[in-house]
């Protein structure tokens, strides 16, 4: 029989309660961690983008009428008039007779004289004014005129309205909305590009109303033929019908056709339906002149097709909108890193922070959020979230955003000690109950956990209030807790029930939890251990197996081997070998093989077997899979001839997994060390961390690599990092190449030597480009701040010769009172007095 301390988790199932309470508490401990840290913020999960339609340009090409027709005018008949014949019926007849009779001036001055009194005869006046107003060719003030006569009855009402829609489109290019039978069609087109045939029957405008009718039909109408011929092709292309549309487009192509800019906005249309996107892109380069919203909105329906043609876009258009399409496609696609460059090219830094934040990158979105100006409350959320996920510093952005936003300061400075581990300073700072109960459980607080949820049903909350109840020894109350909405709430159903030893019960929650989640394994190792509890001994093994299959890489899998080979803990390498080589004997084929050829390699090396481990370890790295790497880094280990063992480790430096590549790179640097091939270590040192790099620098100036040791250094000083090492080796890097960069951060070194030296040499480099003031400036910032300082008395030296070469004798003797006497030599001393001699007192008033 196994030993299930061993096999089961590192469990003693059958005993006591109290046994399984504290694996309990281990296995909770570990999933713990994935809800006791801050919960991160997302940005959206998709971003808008433009949809781009195609324009519906009928509308565009409804003319006006040609032509104005008029209802015909009626003579007034004597009886026609008002009894007692009044001024205004008498100066209607008269104006409309004048009219008539072609006098337009008397008909005029008859008709005004009505709008002067209250008359039912205005409206018709109106009408008939209008009408002079229109052979005169006065059209906005005919259009005034007919406009008020159409809202009153009359008997010329409908001829004042339709001349008013006539003259409206005419003059402004629309009519208003309207209920004629024509007119009103008309609108329909102009305003909503909804097309009906008119009713012409009732209508004045009779040729115009037929002219509409064919217009809305495709037909041609030969007194408005090329504004019908064109409204034909576009509903041709609309049909689908797309040579025919062509054919008749490219006719008005031309440069000297009307309506050039709409046929070339459709044959761009139709170029895209055929897939011939050259043309497309000649297309809407050729309305650029004509028509800039055509083109815009070709180039769009082509850029909306891919990342690749709406940088391809942008690169014919140089408008931005493009790169941000591009951007914004491949965000929706998931490719965070080509939505990143097309933002940040773009220059729409919002945006190119959510791709960073989304595939991860918490630093460089700091480092961008950092160097953007005019931030505002979401950017500097996203600072100090992306400082909190980089491991990056927070104080100084906290303390920007105390007055300004003190909601985020508050916020934040809670997380700053949430992330040290300072969960009680955390919840002084925390609103959000959830946020507060993250505390308590990390402080292990798990009754408070339970208060400060009370009430709070959110999933999150519900989940950690199961976790607490767990630790509380209360599995039944964890079930009130949670649904089966999720794996991890599955996972924790099954441990109550576990907790209870009701194991068949267990084993159905733990069966339903998704083996790709990240409790898939842990799930099935219970699934296991649960069997195994119930006797199943069988069963728990195969479901070891299982999770060997599934979760080769998960660390579960070296438990469930342990648990099929290693039962025992007192077996030992060679009882071990047998059972192994007997399953790869019974199983040559097996998907376990590989793992089991891995370990009874390890075995054999430890034996001292080295020439069986070796064929063994060659041929899991010549088989591929997943321990490719692990085989050749443990067989570099066990190779005795170094510059093979070279080889095999800069191998799997360069081709391995993190895990195996970051181990190779750890033995090539103790290797390169050993062989003396420092400048191996310090290429290898750079890909490391900020130490490692340190170092690299180190290395590179005992080396006299000068400018390997710039570059790197550079990288360092752009995150800031300090150290005496590192900025004693940028001195000497400066005194080879004598980059000025080094000087400017190294005059802000917190250590007075290192920032004196190097204000001195920056007072050396301006005195020699002949800027005496400027380079004063350090010298005396030297002999205020940095007395003491190796380069002090140099700097006062120097100070004095810069004001006697200006001439400045007095403020030389004054300077040159700040010397140190007590660091100065003998020899020194005497050379300072014969100065001073020189020299006239030094006064201060």
């Amino acid at each position: 029989m196994f030993k299930p301390i061993v096999l089961f988790s590192l469990l003693i199932f059958l005993f006591s309660f109290s046994q399984i309470r504290k694996e309990f508490d281990l296995q909770v401990e570990i999933i713990a961690k994935e809800v006791e840290e801050k919960p991160k913020i997302y940005p959206p999960e998709r971003l808008p983008v433009e949809e781009p339609k195609a324009l519906n340009l009928s509308a565009e090409l409804l003319q006006p009428p040609k032509e104005i027709e008029l209802l015909p005018a009626s003579p007034i008949r004597e009886e026609g008039l008002s009894c007692g014949k009044p001024k205004d019926a008498v100066a209607y007849k008269k104006g409309v007779d004048h009219y008539l009779a072609g006098r337009l001036d008397q008909s005029e001055q008859e008709l005004s004289s009505i709008l002067t009194m209250p008359s039912p005869y205005r409206p018709m006046a109106e009408y008939f004014l209008g009408l002079i107003k229109l052979r005169q060719g006065q059209k906005t003030h005919a259009m005034s005129f007919f406009e008020s006569s159409c809202k009153h009855t009359h008997q010329y009402r409908k001829a004042s309205c339709e001349l008013f829609y006539a003259l409206s489109f005419e003059l402004k290019g629309s009519v208003p909305e309207n209920q004629n039978q024509l007119w009103g069609v008309v609108y329909e087109i102009k305003s909503k590009g909804q097309y009906k045939p008119p009713d012409c029957a009732d209508t004045i405008f009779k040729r115009y109303c037929a002219y509409v009718e064919n217009f809305v039909k495709g037909e041609v109408d030969k007194d408005y033929k090329e504004s019908t011929i064109i409204r034909r092709a576009i509903l041709l292309f609309e049909s689908g019908k797309l040579e025919e549309a062509e054919k008749i487009l490219n006719d008005f192509s031309k440069p000297t056709k009307p309506y050039r800019d709409i046929a070339l906005y459709y044959l761009g249309l139709i170029a895209i339906q055929k897939n011939n996107l050259e043309s497309a892109y000649r297309y809407a380069s050729l309305l650029e002149t004509i028509n800039t919203k055509y083109a815009y909105s070709l180039y769009s329906q082509i850029a909306s097709k891919s990342v690749l043609l709406a940088r391809l876009t942008y690169s014919i258009t140089k408008d931005p909108r493009f790169l941000n399409m591009a951007g914004a496609i491949a965000y929706n696609n998931k490719d965070y890193q080509l939505a990143f460059s097309n933002f940040l090219e773009a220059g729409n830094i919002k945006y190119a922070v959510y791709s960073l934040i989304k595939k991860g990158d918490y630093s460089t979105a700091y480092k961008l959020l950092k160097e953007k100006k005019d931030k505002d409350k979401e950017d500097y959320i996203w600072l100090l979230e992306s400082a909190y996920w980089a491991d990056l510093p927070m104080e100084d952005t906290l303390e920007f955003v105390k007055e300004k936003y003190p909601d985020i300061y508050r916020e934040y400075l809670g997380w700053s000690f949430f992330k040290k581990g300072d969960w009680s300073s955390a919840l002084k700072y925390f609103d959000n109950p959830e946020y507060k109960a993250l505390c308590y459980y990390n402080l292990k607080a798990y009754q408070e956990v339970l208060n400060t949820l009370q009430g709070i049903s959110s999933q999150k909350a519900n989940i950690l209030k199961a976790k607490s109840a767990l630790f509380l020894n209360k599995p039944s109350l964890v079930r009130k807790f949670l649904s089966q909405n999720s794996d991890e709430e599955l996972y924790l159903l099954g441990m109550s029930f576990f907790m209870e030893e009701k194991y068949d019960i267990a084993i159905e929650y733990f069966k339903k939890v998704s083996k790709e989640s990240p409790f898939g394994p842990r799930a099935w190792m219970k699934i296991g251990d649960a069997l195994y509890n119930l006797g199943k001994v069988e069963e728990a093994k195969a479901t070891y197996w299982e999770i060997l299959r599934n979760f080769p890489d998960n660390p579960l899998a070296s438990q469930a081997t342990l648990a099929l080979l290693e039962g025992d803990s007192s077996l030992t390498d060679d009882k071990r070998e047998e059972l192994i080589r007997e399953y790869l004997k019974k199983n040559p084929n097996s998907p376990y093989a590989i793992e089991l050829k891995y370990q009874l390699a390890d075995i054999l090396i430890s034996k001292g077997e080295k020439k069986e481990a070796e064929k063994i370890l060659l041929e899991l790295y010549e088989e591929g899979g997943d321990l490719k790497y692990r085989a050749l880094l443990k067989l570099a280990r066990i190779e005795e001839d170094k510059s093979s063992k070279v080889v095999l480790l800069y191998k799997v430096y360069k081709e391995g997994q993190a895990e195996e590549s970051a181990q190779a790179r750890k033995e090539l640097i103790n290797l390169y060390t050993e062989l003396g091939d420092m400048l191996s270590v310090a290429e290898l040192l750079e890909s490391g961390n900020l130490e490692e790099k340190e170092k690299a620098v180190e290395l590179y100036v005992k080396l006299n690599q000068w400018q390997k040791a710039l570059n790197l250094s550079k990288e360092l000083m752009q995150v800031g990092f300090r150290s005496q090492t590192f900025e004693e080796n940028l001195m000497k890097i400066y005194q080879r190449v004598k980059d000025e960069s080094l000087l400017d951060y190294l005059t802000k070194s917190s250590d007075i030597n290192i920032s004196a030296n190097a204000k001195f040499e920056k007072a050396l480099v301006l005195d020699a480009q002949n800027k005496p003031k400027e380079a004063m400036e350090y010298l005396v910032d030297i002999s205020i701040n940095h007395k003491g300082a190796s380069v002090y008395n140099r700097a006062i030296m120097e100070g004095v010769r810069i004001f006697l070469s200006l001439g400045l004798k007095k403020d030389a003797s004054c300077f040159l009172e700040r010397f140190d006497l007590k660091s100065a030599s003998k020899e020194e001393r005497i050379k300072i007095e014969q100065l001073k001699k020189s020299l006239p007192k030094c006064e201060v008033r």
